[in-house]
């Protein structure tokens, strides 16, 4: 078993996550850094009690992973902030409003203020969803509730490839924010439940919107003891396929766009760039590497100052006039309502390239 101990311990201090971590770069604070975070393993572990900083620290991460990426000696930073967490909320300890989105996803299959009961209402008569077939699409709950036109446009996509895929009558949050959180035998069994009705159904592809719904079922359920049987693929992806097999093809255009990466597929971004090459668009590029919006784990309900200042800096970087592109519907959501006026075009890929093709 891993020593998570060993590792925290291990810790060189080259300061390397601290030029990377987004929380540090907006909170300039030595109290808020991925390095102090893992120097609280042994004391939380302990129960010992925590200053209002410190227990701050342990929920101010998006688990983006960049300090992962760049820690010389491979300390798995995000790792021991999921642990830490995990001890927490068994010590009764967690931030109020985190244990409430964790109980409505268990609950009510939602992460917030949503109704399960409007899951659908993006659905349109013009879309061509068969009522049963072996690929299905699941939009995810940002989606489903705040960017309906990127599940519009996904199917009006596939439908243009003659694939008519069905839906989960019983779709669920995938249960990312409660392995962000620690909540890992809940997740497990959220898991096992909803990979039971999924393959029940007969489904040997499951098409996802959401870099993190494509994460957890195609990579965390695994994880967590339940690996499933169908293969999970990310709409992008399958765009790609499509288009380099001639059967989507996009109309060339011209100009520039703005792309910001999903942190979850920060290492596997190169098919969104084909993408929109594929429609003629330039790009410029906002960062070097991914910088995350700010938002995922819990950084946003619980601390939505810091999380909107690490929107922004996505905001002021984008080129005035450009299209803000983007494939994270979380993203999109949380940089739609921080920007001031006048609010940027922000656009998912499946939606831009639904407009070039169709």
């Amino acid at each position: 078993m891993i020593n998570l101990q060993e590792l925290a311990d291990s810790c060189i201090e080259c300061n390397k996550c601290l030029d990377v971590c987004p929380v540090t770069k907006v909170t300039c604070n030595d109290s808020f850094t991925p390095r102090a975070k893992i120097s609280l393993l042994e004391r939380i572990e302990a129960g010992k009690e925590l200053t209002e900083d410190e227990m701050n620290n342990v929920y101010l991460s998006t688990r983006c992973g960049a300090c992962d990426d760049v820690c010389p000696v491979d300390i798995p930073i995000t790792d021991i902030i999921q642990r830490e967490r995990q001890l927490l909320a068994e010590q009764g300890r967690e931030p109020d409003k985190t244990g409430k989105i964790c109980q409505n996803i268990l609950v009510n299959n939602v992460p917030g203020h949503m109704d399960d009961a409007h899951r659908f209402d993006w659905v349109t008569n013009d879309l061509e969803i068969a009522e049963k077939s072996e690929i299905a699409y699941m939009g995810g709950c940002w989606v489903s509730f705040a960017q309906p036109e990127i599940a519009r446009s996904t199917i009006q996509l596939l439908n243009a490839a003659d694939i008519r895929p069905m839906l989960l009558e019983e779709e669920k949050c995938c249960g990312l924010f409660l392995i962000d959180n620690g909540h890992l035998d809940e997740a497990a069994e959220h898991a096992r439940k909803y990979v039971d009705y999924i393959e029940s159904q007969g489904i040997k592809k499951l098409v996802v919107s959401c870099p993190g719904c494509y994460e957890v079922i195609g990579k965390e359920y695994a994880k967590l003891g339940r690996k499933p049987e169908f293969e999970v693929v990310f709409s992008l992806d399958l765009f790609s396929d499509l288009v380099s097999k001639g059967r989507l093809q996009p109309r060339k255009t011209t100009g520039t766009v703005s792309l910001r990466d999903a942190c979850p597929m920060r290492k596997e971004n190169d098919v969104p760039r084909q993408l929109i090459s594929a429609m003629g668009y330039s790009i410029e590029e906002l960062f070097e590497g991914t910088v995350c919006c700010g938002a995922p784990a819990g950084v946003k309900p619980n601390f939505p100052e810091i999380s909107g200042k690490i929107a922004n800096l996505t905001l002021e970087n984008l080129q005035e006039g450009n299209t803000l592109v983007s494939y994270c519907p979380f993203c999109q959501y949380h940089l739609e309502g921080v920007s001031g006026e006048p609010k940027p075009a922000i656009k998912d890929i499946s939606t831009l390239l639904a407009e070039q093709t169709l």
